[in-house]
């Protein structure tokens, strides 16, 4: 997976089981548990995203693109020094690396993913 591209697609349900039958059916999406409010998914070995568990689905946060960076501080300060804001500070993902949201000028969410295998 090249840096600077998508990830990881992440989708807002209320119902994980529900979900995991509807995207299941839909695609054919196998699904592993990845955290307690979180399952991962994608076709055999492919990662493709995760169902997050949340109280209530908002629009328009959902779903978020994630894009695999390099330097994780790096382009977190060049997004907020070129116009866009800081959403979710750094913080670690389990078993992945690091993360944080920003979000773009025109405050579209905007997921940064840094793997420990870049550091």
């Amino acid at each position: 997976m090249k840096h600077n591209s998508p990830c990881h697609i992440e989708i807002e349900v209320s119902d994980l089981g529900r979900s995991q039958e509807f995207y299941g059916t839909l695609f054919g999406w196998r699904f592993s548990t990845f955290i307690p409010n979180m399952v991962v998914f994608g076709i055999g070995d492919e990662h493709i995203g995760g169902l997050m568990k949340v109280d209530r689905v908002e629009p328009g946060r959902s779903p978020s693109v994630w894009y695999r960076v390099k330097d994780l501080d790096a382009i977190f300060a060049l997004a907020t020094s070129n116009g866009g804001s800081s959403l979710e500070p750094k913080g670690e993902v389990p078993g992945v690396g690091w993360s944080a949201v920003i979000a773009d000028p025109d405050g579209n969410r905007v997921g940064l993913v840094m793997y420990t295998e870049d550091v």
